[in-house]
């Protein structure tokens, strides 16, 4: 988690000293496929077949799939969706609701303790950041989709089914990174034949697939809920950035902005009765 939040706070500064290596959806795409080969040669063949059957193994492989595509493309549904001038802010704002997406989709209990933290984050955020534009409807959709998208795929991957048919992690989530390839890889294809992409970067295409791939670890390792507190994380980290380059005069409501997005990562971030801190998933005998 503490590598997933470094290079993603930090991913700015690298983007502000080599402009080609800001991600985009061609490299995104061949990001999550040099991951997921990574994986699968780390684990060339699972070792549950014994015991869950190849139907089981197909079963965890496509759901483990499905649950990735929608997982690592929920954050990039906008630029999936061709939308232009997208504010960083709306979209920061729009991803601080997976928390509460993964609380609903999971049937996690108590429901009104599990989706405040999420709701905190975004009223912090909504104080210190500008207000988004909501007058273009793509954007809207984008928006809506993004935590959406996001929650619902974290809760599919650690989905009792999945685990039982992808026990290994590396096997989970080679899948799980193949499945966002893939999603990429079309929409790719689609905007390179419209003559709107271009052919990624090297270190564009290294950065994206080391965060899919630090992701996807964090999600296994901590599950869905606690995974989910680096979309308050992240923003607050940016946030602290800012205000040690630039000094700016620290109002009353920047500063409840900041503790209310803090509070809210803080409680993501402790261990939950239904999310034990348990690594791969172990399949009965």
């Amino acid at each position: 988690m503490v590598l997933l939040l470094l290079m993603g706070a930090s991913r700015w500064v690298l983007a502000g000293a080599r402009p080609e290596a800001e991600s985009t959806v061609g490299s995104q795409a061949a990001g999550c496929a040099w991951a997921a080969l990574t994986c699968a040669a780390l684990s060339l063949r699972p070792r549950t077949a014994a015991k869950v059957g190849v139907r089981g193994i197909w079963v965890g492989v496509l759901l483990a799939g499905l649950g990735g595509g929608l997982m690592l493309c929920g954050p990039a549904a906008w630029e999936l969706l061709r939308v232009s001038g997208m504010e960083p802010s709306a979209l920061m704002m729009a991803l601080a609701l997976t928390p509460v997406v993964v609380a609903l989709a999971g049937r996690m209990e108590p429901v009104a303790g599990r989706i405040w933290p999420g709701l905190a984050a975004v009223a912090g955020l909504m104080l210190v950041l500008a207000q988004p534009s909501l007058a273009d409807l793509r954007s809207d959709v984008a928006l809506f989709l993004a935590p959406v998208l996001t929650g619902c795929g974290a809760v599919m991957l650690c989905s009792r089914s999945t685990q039982t048919g992808c026990a290994q992690t590396a096997w989970r989530a080679a899948s799980a990174l193949a499945g966002g390839a893939l999603v990429f890889a079309l929409c790719w294809s689609m905007a390179w034949r419209a003559g709107v992409e271009t052919l990624p970067s090297l270190s564009a295409t290294a950065c994206d697939g080391v965060l899919a791939l630090l992701s996807l670890l964090v999600l296994v390792r901590l599950g869905a809920l606690r995974w989910s507190a680096q979309f308050a994380l992240l923003p607050l980290l940016v946030l602290l950035q800012g205000i040690w380059i630039l000094r700016p005069p620290l109002t009353l409501r920047w500063v409840v902005g900041l503790l209310l997005i803090a509070a809210a990562s803080i409680y993501l971030l402790l261990p939950h009765a239904e999310e034990p801190e348990t690594g791969p998933a172990v399949v009965p005998r």
